[in-house]
């Protein structure tokens, strides 16, 4: 659906999303089934077009902080105590 509101058509938003513009247009047809003519309404599109964009954002600060945590993850496991480290050495281990 956000594909079609930043698009303005079935052909654009098919390209954006790399499938059939009919397939596009049936969905469509779908979503208008629930929503009914209130797709129709500048204020609702508006409406929906931010509900839509800020889902993606927040998805990608999601996906932005569980890639950082396991990077501080991956560094942290690596870090030992300099202690831990010579004992390991001195004793064989």
């Amino acid at each position: 659906m956000l594909a079609w509101l930043e698009g303005g058509g079935a052909p654009e938003a098919a390209r954006v999303l790399q499938v059939h513009p009919q397939t596009v247009r049936y969905r469509l047809r779908q979503i208008e089934k629930l929503f009914g003519p209130a797709l129709r309404d500048p204020r609702t599109r508006f409406e929906l077009e931010m509900a839509l964009r800020s889902r993606r954002l927040m998805a990608h600060v999601r996906r932005y902080r569980s890639r950082a945590g396991r990077r501080a993850r991956a560094v942290a496991s690596s870090i030992r105590p300099l202690g831990v480290a010579r004992e390991a050495r001195v004793n064989g281990l």
